[in-house]
C-alpha cells in the first residue's frame, strides 16, 4: 500500500499546488516520522496549514491526514519492530528446540535474499568512492561500533586514510575540524538508529560532504541524507549482524583488488612486523 501511495505521488506531483508539493516531498523524504507525527507538526514542517493537509490527503481519496498516516504506520510496525520480534521469539520459543539450528537456517535465509546484483553494483559505486576520498571516516554506534570497528580494522591493514568515529569519544569534535570536501564518511546503523550517527552524518552533509549508509531502510532519517545506501537485513528470530558483516568483508576485498600490488605489499609488511614484536602466539 505505501509503494501505491509513492507512486501516486509521483503520477500526480506535476498537477499539484506548491503546497502540495511541500506535503508530498515531506512525506516522501521522512516516512518513518509521518508514522508519528502531528497533522499541526507536518503543517509546522511544511509551512502549510492543517486544512491544506487535509485536503491533500483527500484529494488522493483517503478521508483525511488520519487514514494516509495509517499506510505509513503499517509499514514501520511490520519493518521495523525486529527488537520487539526478537523478545518473542525468546518468549515464544521452549527450551527443547535446536536453537542452533534455527539460527543457522535464519541467516542462510537471510543470505539467500540479498539481491547480489543491485547489491553488487552499488558496492563498485562505494569503492570507487572511498577509492577517490581523501580520508574516509567510519561510524557505527551502540550495536553498531562492533561492525564500524570491524571495518576500520580491516581496512587500516592496508590503508592509510582511515579515521574510526567513536560515540562518547572527547576528540570526535576535532575530527570534525579538520574535514576537507574530498572527504567521505561510511555509517553503519540500524533500528533503533542514535542520534550520534544522525547528528554527525549531518554535520558532514550540511559541509557537502558524500555519505555511505549500510542500514536497513532506505527511507529511514539516516538513509535520507546519505547519497549512497546499502541495505541489508539485521534478522528477525536471530537478531545477526551476519548479513552486515558478509557485506563489510565484500567490500573490504573489493577495495583491495582494487590496488592489488600495494594492498599484498602492505599485508606483507604488517606481517613482517607482527612476527618482529611477537604480536601473536605462534600455538
Amino acid at each position: 500500500m505505501k509503494k501505491k501511495v509513492l507512486t501516486l505521488f509521483e503520477n500526480r506531483y506535476d498537477t499539484f499546488t506548491r503546497s502540495f508539493k511541500k506535503i508530498a516531498d515531506y512525506i516522501k523524504h521522512n516516512q518513518s516520522i509521518i508514522s508519528f507525527i502531528t497533522i499541526n507538526d507536518l503543517a509546522k514542517e511544511t509551512k502549510t496549514s492543517a486544512p491544506t493537509i487535509t485536503r491533500f490527503a483527500k484529494s488522493l481519496n483517503f478521508k483525511g491526514f488520519p487514514e494516509l498516516q495509517k499506510v505509513f504506520q503499517k509499514n514501520v510496525g511490520h519493518e521495523i519492530s525486529y527488537m520487539k520480534r526478537f523478545k518473542s521469539s525468546i518468549d515464544d520459543t521452549e527450551a527443547g528446540t535446536n536453537i542452533l539450528q534455527d539460527i543457522i537456517d535464519t541467516n542462510i535465509e537471510l543470505l539467500k535474499s540479498i539481491e547480489i546484483n543491485e547489491l553488487g553494483k552499488l558496492l563498485d559505486v562505494a569503492v570507487k568512492w572511498i577509492d577517490k576520498s581523501r580520508k574516509l571516516y567510519i561510524l557505527g554506534a551502540r550495536g553498531s561500533y562492533a561492525l564500524a570497528y570491524h571495518l576500520y580494522f580491516l581496512l587500516k591493514e592496508f590503508r592509510e586514510d582511515i579515521e574510526l568515529m567513536v560515540s562518547g569519544a572527547n576528540d570526535f569534535t576535532d575530527k570534525l575540524l579538520y574535514i576537507q570536501p574530498d572527504d567521505l564518511l561510511l555509517t553503519i546503523s540500524f533500528y533503533p538508529y542514535t542520534n550520534f550517527t544522525y547528528k554527525v552524518a549531518e554535520y558532514f552533509s550540511e559541509q557537502g560532504n558524500k555519505i555511505i549508509a549500510i542500514t536497513d531502510k532506505k527511507d529511514s532519517n539516516l538513509g535520507n541524507i546519505s547519497d549512497l545506501v546499502l541495505t541489508t537485513k539485521n534478522g528477525e528470530k536471530a537478531y545477526t549482524f551476519i548479513p552486515i558483516t558478509v557485506l563489510i568483508n565484500a567490500l573490504v576485498v573489493k577495495l583491495g583488488i582494487k590496488d592489488k600490488e600495494n594492498t599484498v605489499a602492505r599485508l606483507n609488511k604488517m606481517k613482517r612486523l607482527t612476527d618482529k614484536f611477537d604480536i601473536y602466539l605462534d600455538k
